[in-house]
């Protein structure tokens, strides 16, 4: 039981510990009221829901109980010997939600009943408040902010072309095994986070995004392996780089991801065309429409994936290694641990468990995020307009205005 109660108190709001005579409280046995609940607070997926008849509001309940227990504390007395007091210590902890699925109740505050989780969707743009109640025990309200969706944006397919440098250096990383078979699954998995497919978040947009991969190279010839470039060096590690920059295909054409030994980070946007006015949270150089693009440094054309990481166990558990999380940084969104220059994301101090975090102001709740931890990844209805402008206003991002990369004629 001690083992049980200190696990619990770790991740919750923690323990008031005082002492009292025991003709004051009424002392709880731990076992025999583990369902005792005698307090609520509501965790959604984000306080927006975009009234776009898809997204769909989601809120999960923290039930907490009180408990109360009688120990026997060592004290030093005046004589110098050892003896007891009774202490009182009161503890508060989580219940676990799968103990609560029948009991909880979820209610808008007209005392609509809403389904459980609360899951609706809504074309209205009027807000509302939910609460929710375990038997008699009822949280506080939750103001739902209730907004507009963006326009539907106009689909860009992006072709993309994966540069696989394998070094044939004594000593270097080994290489990941890939093939087209494997990329194609990127990017169906690319596609559906970028699209609003993996889950209808409350705050969630559909950047109609499509990435494709690359049919002919940039001679016109059809590409021995859809996707791929193969090239094989006697370099290895940050030697490589000039590998890289001799692989670099069009950027106005394709775009560019590497796998090889060398892994910098993944670029942000950095070209925009002159007299735009930049996006927040970015540094741009300005250039004419066009200009021809510089491409001897890959670390600002596109995503590069370490070889090392591929395969590990580090690439399956860290997001930083994620290809949703690549493509996102290169289409110029930010972390949510610092300011994203999104009204509809949460930027988070601390991750917890079952997946919840709390934000900068305080908040509870379930990150949906591509670039955060949580259990599914898509993007809000912001971070879609800012990707939309990276597209439209970098010339280092126009690979979807050209069908070359599909076709091989100009």
């Amino acid at each position: 039981m001690m083992k049980k109660t200190i696990y619990i108190v770790a991740f919750m709001i923690g323990a008031l510990v005082f002492s009292c005579t025991p003709d004051k409280y009424e002392i709880f046995d731990f076992e025999s009221n583990i369902s005792k609940i005698d307090s609520i607070e509501l965790a959604p997926e984000s306080h927006i829901l975009y009234a776009d008849g898809v997204s769909q509001l989601n809120i999960r309940v923290h039930a907490f109980e009180t408990v109360q227990l009688w120990r026997k504390d060592k004290i030093n007395l005046p004589d110098g010997s050892e003896g007891t007091k009774d202490s009182l210590y009161t503890y508060i902890y989580r219940v676990q939600n799968s103990r609560l699925t029948n009991d909880i109740e979820f209610y808008k505050d007209d005392g609509t009943r809403l389904p459980e989780n609360a899951k609706i969707t809504t074309t209205t743009v009027e807000d509302f408040k939910v609460y929710a109640k375990i038997g008699d025990v009822q949280s506080e309200m939750l103001e739902i902010d209730v907004r507009e969706p963006f326009p539907e944006k106009e689909k860009k397919v992006i072709p993309v072309i994966v540069h696989y440098i394998k070094s044939e250096a004594e000593g270097g990383d080994a290489m990941p095994s890939i093939d087209t078979k494997y990329l194609q699954g990127r990017m169906d998995a690319l596609n559906e986070a970028f699209n609003q497919r993996t889950y209808p978040a409350s705050n969630g947009a559909n950047a109609n995004v499509e990435f494709k991969l690359a049919l002919y190279a940039p001679d016109g010839t059809r590409l021995e392996e859809d996707g791929i470039n193969r090239v094989t060096t006697s370099l290895d590690g940050y030697a490589s780089r000039p590998v890289l920059i001799e692989n670099t295909w069009d950027s106005k054409k394709y775009m560019n991801v590497y796998v090889c030994g060398y892994s910098p980070s993944t670029p942000a946007p950095s070209v925009k065309l002159a007299g735009v006015d930049p996006i927040l949270g970015l540094s741009f150089t300005d250039i004419e429409a066009d200009e021809e693009l510089d491409l001897s440094s890959p670390e600002k054309i596109g995503p590069i994936f370490g070889a090392y990481y591929f395969g590990t166990y580090l690439y399956l558990i860290s997001y930083s290694f994620h290809w949703e999380t690549h493509f996102a940084k290169y289409l110029g969104l930010l972390s949510p641990r610092v300011e994203d220059y999104c009204d509809d994301t949460y930027s988070y101090l601390s991750s917890g468990v079952e997946g919840w975090a709390l934000s900068r102001d305080g908040r509870v709740y379930y990150p949906t995020n591509l670039l955060g931890r949580g259990t599914v990844a898509v993007l809000s209805g912001e971070q879609v307009e800012r990707i939309h402008w990276v597209l439209e206003n970098c010339p280092t991002h126009w690979a979807w205005k050209s069908d070359f990369a599909f076709t091989g004629v100009e």
